[in-house]
């Protein structure tokens, strides 16, 4: 009541506000949803009424209940979905462009999916000898991408904006409705660069080789290129992969740290927080990073780079390096507009993170990394660009000549590339 934002529906209220198009942060908006909540409340069941709002509710994918769901997601009627696919459909309702595997990789969709089916063993829906033999269901290419009418790569980033409008409060029937534009923070030259190098230095690559390129701006946190991969619905720019040496700065910068420690040691969970501090998320998906998975536990081998990070991720480390230690967390919208008026921003204040010296050592020369999964990374002072080349599987990889994959190879030849108009004016 005294802010006029923030949560506090339950859901007879969010289906009045989706229902009647009505959800502006106003106390008599808010009254009024309460007055038609009490209302249907007295004439239908809270079956009845989470019936309704289900069916009107988006699961993602340009769908609007579970009949149409089931056919984007499994090509199923409803009917005929399984327990596990009615998982997969229940855990969508929370926030259906972030559980999207085509939005957040096979990994986190599965952890959301695994939440979902356990809460139907808890509730008693199915027994535990089935919830046991449930599986991570088969999910279907966007039907969108499979009709052809976009790119996989433009398919992600679209993905990717409307994850972030809708964690933000604006759900694509909100943008809709109300008519607005959104205005990203891709740059179109660096963008045409990124999907050129990928495609051009991959030409003739064995098969089996995969590619994403990211680029941040230092200090405004703004996305100016992505490519997740052509290949298919994977995007692999928020594809968890082992960084290996690429890990090493965030090892630097706790290193720097630590000197001024009794004694000057630097444990896991000093490289953890530095790692945070600099820009990787704490959690994903409600699952701690850097973490061991009973989610207390780091082991000693986080100084090399074992634990899983996406490409995004790791070039907004570089980003905040680049800036001198000042945090923007990557995004890809810079504001909302209805005609001239804008009506969102997004707030690029930045965070003091890191100490300026520490984050320019640590970030202060371009970076040629390579484990099973081959990176390079590097910034300027207005761009910071990742480059990441390697395989839907973790193991060692050569290119067309033999030459085992490193950093320097493959992903480097990308990298300077896309920072080609940046190394010029250096």
């Amino acid at each position: 009541m005294v802010t006029g934002v923030g949560g506090g529906s339950g859901i007879t209220q969010q289906y009045i506000k989706n229902s009647t198009g009505e959800d502006d942060a106003t106390l008599f908006r808010k009254f009024k949803e309460l007055v038609l909540a009490t209302k249907i409340t007295d004439r239908q069941s809270k079956e009845q009424i989470f019936e309704s709002y289900v069916n009107i509710i988006s699961f993602g994918r340009n769908t609007h209940g579970p009949a149409a769901a089931a056919q984007a997601y499994f090509g199923k009627q409803l009917a005929d979905i399984s327990w596990s696919e009615a998982a997969f459909l229940a855990g969508m309702l929370q926030a259906p462009y972030g559980h999207d595997p085509a939005t957040v990789g096979p990994e986190q969709a599965a952890r959301r999916w695994a939440y979902a089916a356990d809460k139907l063993a808890e509730r008693g829906y199915v027994s535990p000898a089935d919830r046991s033999g449930m599986a991570y269901p088969q999910v279907l290419d966007p039907d969108e991408t499979r009709a052809g009418r976009t790119s996989y790569s433009d398919y992600h980033i679209r993905q990717q904006v409307l994850t972030e409008l809708e964690a933000r409060g604006w759900p694509l029937e909100r943008l809709r409705r109300e008519g607005l534009t959104v205005r990203l923070t891709l740059d179109r030259d660096a963008q045409n660069r990124a999907e050129r190098a990928v495609r051009d230095r991959l030409a003739g690559e064995p098969a089996e080789l995969r590619a994403a390129v990211v680029s941040v701006r230092p200090g405004d946190g703004g996305v100016t290129a992505y490519a997740g991969g052509n290949w298919g619905v994977t995007d692999y720019a928020v594809t968890p992969r082992r960084p290996g040496s690429a890990f090493r700065p965030i090892v630097q910068l706790a290193e720097f740290r630590a000197r001024a420690d009794d004694p000057p040691v630097v444990t896991g969970p000093k490289i953890r927080q530095a790692a945070y501090d600099a820009g990787i998320p704490e959690f994903l998906d409600g699952a701690r990073t850097l973490t061991a998975p009973d989610g207390v536990r780091i082991a000693s081998t986080i100084a090399e780079g074992t634990y899983r990070l996406r490409p995004l991720d790791l070039a907004g480390v570089f980003a905040t390096f680049a800036s001198g230690g000042l945090r923007v967390a990557p995004h890809f919208v810079a504001e909302l507009r209805r005609g001239d008026e804008v009506v969102w921003r997004q707030d690029t204040t930045p965070v003091p993170a890191l100490p300026r010296e520490a984050a320019l050592l640590a970030g202060g020369v371009p970076g040629e990394y390579g484990t099973s999964d081959a990176w390079m990374a590097g910034a300027s002072s207005s761009m910071a660009t990742l480059a990441w080349v390697g395989g839907d599987e973790e193991r060692p990889r050569a290119d067309r000549d033999g030459v085992p994959l490193t950093g320097a190879t493959l992903p480097s030849d990308i990298w300077r590339e896309v920072m080609s108009p940046e190394l010029s004016t250096r």
